[in-house]
């Protein structure tokens, strides 16, 4: 369904949806079957980033390589043209954040994605516990529970401004 070329801006199809999974012993959840496809690589890989305490998003490496790619160039660029040099603070801690923020992993059969040690900990997950699979429209989140109704809570008030500033 995805070619090399692959750009969410160029399809019309958005990831939306929320699913209801568990974790197994071994760290491991389902995607749903549609998804697990449409978010790997010939590798059948995706990558895991961390976006908020209680939150990773997935990604097809194609679209996460090409988004960092970009950003890392326009920061790299600033950095060699000196307009940095009296931010070096925010330019390790951007560097910190970068490091420790995404992991390529395989999605296994069935749409199985293990998450990682350090992931765990930011998803605030345990064997067993469970988890939200939801479409974040460019990429899908995988959410805590507790902190996705805590999320949504704050944020859908304001769905109908931002659909409408958005379509307009």
């Amino acid at each position: 369904m995805l070619s090399d070329g692959y750009s969410m801006a160029e399809t019309s199809e958005l990831f939306l949806g929320e699913w209801a999974r568990s974790l197994d012993e071994r760290f491991r959840f389902s995607l749903p079957a549609e998804w697990a496809e449409e978010l790997s690589d010939d590798s059948n890989e995706c990558v895991l980033a961390k976006e908020q305490p209680g939150c990773v998003s997935i990604w097809h490496p194609q679209e996460w390589d090409k988004w960092l790619r970009e950003g890392v160039s326009l920061v790299t660029g600033k950095i060699r043209s000196g307009r940095l040099g009296g931010r070096i603070d925010k330019v390790q801690m951007f560097g910190r954040l970068l490091s420790t923020r995404h992991k390529t992993v395989p999605i296994a059969g069935r749409g199985r994605i293990a998450v990682p040690d350090s992931f765990r900990t930011f998803l605030e997950v345990e064997p067993a516990g469970e988890l939200l699979v939801v479409g974040a429209a460019v990429c899908v989140e995988v959410w805590n529970p507790s902190r996705w109704s805590e999320h949504i809570g704050e944020h859908m008030p304001e769905f109908r401004s931002l659909f409408d500033e958005l379509a307009d």
